[in-house]
């Protein structure tokens, strides 16, 4: 016995480890039982129309002529009998062939008196004796229909009279019909693919608990254990939520391929391009991966498609009439180099927009560290800010966000550092690089333009006898990159119009004549002030008079009414998007809604982070004047989505509280003395946080599966 426990003591660790990893083995098994299993049967659908208002009666022969682009497993109709009385009997023959060149594809029969004896709205799937694989490319088929009668009934199927699309006829008996049979394709079933992608899921996360224990028992720094932790947890949220998932990705992912094609074409300008138009390789288009809502077919599709080369020209590309963000690139060249070293390379579509992806995430995994690492005071808070499952999210997408997070997380901990870090004097080589900083973020999303006022933080002795000077240049600096962007004067313009014929907060005149409705990203007015959203053709008059500067000096009892609505009926939101409650695309119906236990977790992670204590002394001055400026970024990002809302709305239009990420560690600074933790608990926090993101992950792959 003694043995025993000399020898538990000695591999601790090591014991703890494994202890670690057969408990969340033992999670992800019991789930895998309860909630995988058995869901390979989940087929995925497609409609070549889903409506029918009539049904004709099948004597000899109905054909079906259609064109589509994707695989077929079995189609399904609305089949009826004639007479309900009267059933038909016999089998039913089913011929799916190649329009073109006559072949037979595929066929099946069964047994008639299985289709339902009614007239009410139920399909019937007839399912086919071999995969028909699509080649990748619009085919056009021939399904025919052969009833073989053996009584009196007669079979009918439903169909819409009149409007068929082009490539679309109805043939009964020999006759040709103006109308288009009510016809689903099957185009997947996720058979063994969930599970197999199930347990690759379940072992990552494994393993990244495991490394980030290793580096949690061997007393690895802070800031390794973010960097590792952020780069491990990012690249899972990435796989789980693909491209096209994050909150207007699309539009990001057009304005980053656009880049990347204006230096892959030597015929086009660099980084620049019509805002209309979209810039890609002719390939890069596959409508079941260009999708905002995630499901296991989007998994197991990006899977097929993953390996295939693009076979395009080198340096073609071809303009998509889809729209892109804004007129400006700055916060797009990390993922626009990305996808072009993808174009060199001939990577499918699918890796490319990965390749993007890893790029802006292995970015804010090093500037978030770095950050971690320079802040003096509230590293915990850095750390655990980073790693909420809403930053991840951001940070491992095509959105401007992720390089945004970045920049301010870095700036704020630069800034920090200079002005309370052990350097007691600094030069203009310190300066250098929050300079460039404070002129990237600056004219990137106004809202965040009062992080600039973090210099007034530093003491005048470590500046020397110029520090008003500098301070003052420092900030003209920033005011002047902030104008400089085009369309800030349109900006001040539209906030401060007391008319109506333009939506406030636009970015640009270019901008907002040109976004159509069907466009519109659902989020533009919580873009703070820099969206392709706005005024457009079928906007209503009364949804272009908004809550503009002479609107709410004139009416303050209305704006205020309309923020205590806002917070009363939407605050649960706002809650939980700053933390990571809500996720995907946030226009959908359905979002991916965490469990609100997820959620009570993540802020309890937060406030043990907040009441660390700090290794730096901080004045209580600095810490109060941070927590203001902070509260400013929030003030003007509430303020763009109030600027967006028409004033007829109930409630704030599109706010969501993700927009308090950049400023959130500077939120936290002001420490109540009687509340803070006895012990240095901040590695043991981060730890912590991500075994709840692991957590929160496994709730995210249920919530992809349920749909």
């Amino acid at each position: 016995m003694q043995k025993v426990l000399k020898f538990c003591k000695d591999h601790k660790r090591v014991l703890t480890g494994v202890l670690l990893a057969f408990f969340l083995f033992a999670v992800f098994a019991a789930v895998w039982l309860t909630h995988i299993r058995g869901q390979g049967e989940k087929s995925s659908s497609w409609a070549i129309n889903d409506q029918f208002h009539s049904f004709v009666t099948i004597e000899e022969r109905m054909e079906q002529r259609f064109s589509c682009d994707r695989d077929l497993l079995a189609v399904s109709l609305v089949l009826a009998a004639e007479d309900e009385d009267t059933p038909p009997e016999g089998e039913l023959e089913l011929i799916l062939s190649d329009s073109v060149t006559g072949e037979e594809l595929a066929r099946s029969t069964g047994d008639m008196r299985y289709i339902y004896n009614g007239w009410e709205a139920y399909y019937t799937t007839l399912g086919l004796d071999r995969f028909v694989e699509n080649p990748g490319e619009v085919v056009e088929y021939t399904l025919t229909l052969i009833p073989h009668y053996t009584g009196e009934g007669r079979l009918c199927v439903g169909y819409e009279e009149g409007g068929m699309p082009a490539g679309v006829s109805l043939t009964v008996d020999g006759e040709e019909v103006d109308g288009t049979v009510a016809l689903l394709g099957t185009q997947a079933r996720v058979g063994g693919f969930l599970t197999k992608f199930y347990w690759v899921f379940a072992a990552g996360c494994i393993a990244a608990a495991a490394l980030l224990y290793w580096l949690y028992s061997r007393g690895a720094a802070l800031h390794r254990m973010v960097f590792c932790a952020v780069l491990l947890l990012g690249f899972i949220f990435n796989v789980l939520l693909p491209p096209y998932a994050a909150p207007d990705e699309k539009y990001h992912i057009n304005q980053s391929f656009t880049l990347a094609s204006t230096i892959y074409n030597p015929d086009l300008p660099v980084a620049q391009s019509h805002i209309r138009d979209t810039l890609r390789r002719p390939s890069d288009q596959d409508v079941l991966l260009q999708v905002d809502q995630t499901t296991v077919f989007t998994w197991q599709h990006i899977v097929k498609v993953l390996g295939r080369a693009n076979t395009d020209p080198t340096g073609d590309t071809q303009d998509f009439p889809e729209y892109q963000v804004d007129s400006s690139y700055t916060l797009y060249w990390i993922s626009g180099l990305a996808v072009l070293v993808g174009f060199w390379l001939h990577l499918s579509f699918a890796a490319t927009l990965f390749l993007g992806r890893l790029a802006n995430l292995l970015f804010f995994a090093f500037l978030s560290a770095w950050a971690v690492k320079r802040t003096p005071v509230a590293k915990p808070v850095f750390a655990v800010a980073a790693m909420l499952p809403m930053t991840l999210h951001l940070a491992a997408s095509y959105s401007r966000d992720s390089n945004l997070l970045a920049l301010c997380f870095f700036f704020a901990a630069l800034l920090l550092d200079l002005a309370f870090g052990p350097r007691e004097r600094i030069g203009w080589k310190q300066l250098v690089l929050p300079v460039l900083l404070a002129v990237i973020i600056a004219p990137s999303k106004v809202v965040y333009l009062p992080l600039a006022a973090l210099i007034l933080l530093i003491p005048r002795v470590r500046l020397g006898r110029f520090s008003l000077w500098i301070k003052g240049g420092f900030l003209a600096l920033c005011v002047a990159a902030f104008l400089m962007n085009s369309g800030a004067a349109y900006l001040l313009a539209g906030f401060t119009h007391s008319g109506g014929d333009a939506a406030a907060g636009a970015v640009s005149s270019v901008v907002q004549e040109q976004t159509a409705p069907e466009e519109t990203a659902p989020e533009a007015p919580a873009q703070e002030m820099s969206s392709p959203s706005g005024a457009d053709s079928m906007s209503t008059e009364a949804d272009m008079i908004c809550y503009t500067l002479p609107y709410i000096l004139s009416h303050p009892l209305d704006t205020f009414e309309l923020c205590v609505r806002s917070v009363v009926e939407q605050g649960d939101h706002y809650l939980s998007t700053i933390v990571g409650g809500t996720l995907g695309y946030f226009g959908l119906d359905k979002p991916l809604d965490l469990a609100w236990g997820w959620v009570i977790l993540l802020y309890c992670l937060l406030g043990l982070a907040w009441l660390c204590p700090d290794e730096g002394a901080v004045p209580p001055y600095a810490r109060w004047g941070a927590l203001l400026i902070a509260l400013c970024c929030c003030g003007l990002a509430v303020l763009g989505c109030i600027s967006w809302t028409p004033t007829y709305y109930e409630t704030i239009y599109g706010f969501q509280g993700r927009y308090f990420l950049p400023v959130l560690p500077l939120l936290l600074l002001v420490q109540p003395k009687a509340l803070r933790l006895a012990g240095d608990c901040r590695r043991g926090i981060v730890f912590a946080a991500v075994l709840a993101d692991i957590g929160v992950l496994l709730n995210v792959f249920l919530a992809v599966v349920a749909r």
